[in-house]
């Protein structure tokens, strides 16, 4: 089980109804007096197998979730392997974690409820709230701060070189450098939006999104 943090992590709710843990004073709120903790919310995201269980359950936000098919599509996902071809043992090891800790885990913290008995999990209206995306980082590429960092690197570097007419810069006009610029800043925020927003957010369809890029 991987309990590290992912790179890029952000998270905030609305102001619907609070979980089980909406009375307890543990940590600083996230909006509202009655909304879940940092704390809580962060150890929840700080574990792989409860992040890919929040992005199934927002999948399915509208329904109570059977823990036989969550506990199929995590090992799914975990193995890169079709649900239907998934081994008995990789579905049962799932299935065990999940009942015993990570069910339970969500449930106190206000995100999920969770009824062993029934053997189903659902998300809280605090849960559903949750607007969550994570940045995923592969080998060969580089944060989305860093990336604005070196553009902003770059572009000041060369209006400067154009100021300084340093050739070749002076064969264009400087109006069209400095268009170039913009219209470089303008298309990387487009993207950093679409990606941390749409294609990041947890609850997306397909797999989580820091697998994706695996």
């Amino acid at each position: 089980m991987s309990s590290e943090a992912e790179p890029g992590l952000s998270g905030s709710v609305g102001s619907g109804p609070s979980g089980r843990n909406g009375d307890e004073d543990s940590g600083e709120r996230v909006s509202d007096p009655d909304g879940i903790s940092n704390d809580d919310l962060f150890e929840v995201l700080s574990n792989r197998r409860r992040r890919y269980t929040l992005h199934y359950l927002k999948q399915h936000a509208d329904e109570a979730v059977e823990m036989g098919d969550l506990s199929t599509q995590i090992a799914a996902w975990e193995t890169d392997t079709p649900p239907e071809e998934l081994a008995y043992d990789e579905r049962k090891r799932v299935h065990t974690s999940l009942y015993q800790y990570h069910a339970p885990k969500l449930d106190d913290a206000g995100i999920v409820d969770y009824d062993s008995g029934r053997g189903v999990v659902e998300l809280t209206d605090a849960g559903a709230d949750l607007d969550l995306y994570l940045e995923a980082v592969s080998g060969r590429e580089i944060p989305w701060a860093t990336y604005h960092l070196l553009l902003g690197g770059f572009g000041v570097s060369l209006m400067s070189a154009v100021v300084l007419e340093v050739p070749p810069t002076g064969m264009v006009p400087e109006g069209t450098w400095g268009l170039v610029v913009a219209v470089a800043f303008l298309v990387s925020s487009a993207v950093f939006v679409y990606d941390n927003r749409v294609s990041m957010r947890l609850g997306s369809e397909g797999p989580p999104p820091e697998i994706e890029e695996e």
